[in-house]
């Protein structure tokens, strides 16, 4: 497969597609969103050659790792993937513009976060683009917990244009931005000392930093996970905690462990403790992969990308 860096690959159809059937939903109800999801997700699952090719190395690797799991990595498997994909967005629009009931929120651990950010002890929390991360970060904020999303540009810029369009209102704050500055650093520091969260992905290379990743198992092969996120909790000196959100059969399933007390990058010493915590995080990774195997949305060869 080529050898590509993600932010090179260009999600065809996306703003369009996911646009009308989110108005879809809202204008003439479910049943008409799962009418017209099937067409929809057909033409673009055809259409996007490479992230067909992506999924399907990546059901091949989860195969043969977990064959106990059943997951065949064939052409109907990876459109389901492709429809939840759809489904989960239509889901962040939803968490984002209308809220998510609590009920339908399963987090244990909602006491300790909060319990943190009344504290004023801040954290950074490292999710994915596994499962639909959108409902932990519209969740703290209807649980009156302040969180900093910290998004690579194109992407801010392509939700934040869906946001104006769909609801001029919105006041959702998110941080673009394609590498770790001082500048944001500092920015970042305040907001952690006032109790706020910072959210940031682990499964996504730089942009512009090349060279700023570490290779860890996943899924049984090397894989490239970026420096990014533990570099900046170093500078913040606050705990890191990974983050993760799964649907269930009964909406959505929050999990929040803790990474580290503090990443501390002694002198001599600073790549081996991150490689140490990029390779947990790896493990962290995959194992919700064995518990929401079809909710992966990578549609990029992430073993193979140019780092």
């Amino acid at each position: 497969m080529s050898s590509v860096h993600w932010s090179r690959y260009r999600e065809q159809g996306f703003f369009l597609g996911i646009k009308f059937l989110f108005w879809l939903h809202h204008r003439l109800g479910p049943v008409a969103f799962k009418i017209a999801v099937y067409p929809v997700v057909l033409c673009y699952y055809l259409k996007y050659r490479s992230g067909r090719l992506a999924i399907r190395q990546y059901l091949q690797l989860f195969s043969a790792r977990y064959p106990q799991a059943g997951i065949k990595p064939d052409w109907a498997t990876g459109f389901r993937i492709f429809l939840n994909f759809a489904d989960s967005a239509r889901e962040k629009l939803e968490a984002w513009f209308v809220g998510m009931p609590l009920g339908r929120v399963n987090f244990p651990r909602r006491a300790a976060l909060h319990q943190l950010a009344q504290g004023g002890r801040g954290s950074v929390l490292i999710g994915s683009h596994l499962g639909n991360l959108e409902v932990c970060r519209a969740l703290a904020s209807m649980m009156d917990v302040t969180v900093n999303v910290l998004v690579h540009t194109k992407h801010a810029k392509k939700f934040n244009r869906m946001m104006k369009l769909l609801n001029p209102n919105s006041q959702v704050r998110l941080t673009q931005v394609t590498e770790v500055t001082p500048a944001l650093a500092m920015q970042l520091s305040e907001s952690v000392e006032r109790g706020e969260f910072v959210v940031i992905v682990g499964d996504r290379t730089p942009i512009n930093s090349v060279g700023r990743t570490c290779i860890a198992e996943f899924l049984g092969r090397p894989a490239p996970f970026p420096q990014g996120p533990y570099i900046l909790a170093a500078l913040l000196k606050c705990p890191v905690y990974t983050l993760f959100c799964l649907r269930g059969r009964d909406g959505y399933d929050i999990y929040m462990e803790q990474l580290c007390e503090q990443v501390r990058m002694a002198r001599g010493n600073r790549e081996g403790h991150i490689r140490e915590l990029v390779a947990s995080y790896a493990q962290r990774l995959e194992h919700y992969c064995r518990l929401a195997p079809l909710q992966w949305y990578n549609f990029y060869p992430f073993w193979d990308q140019n780092r």
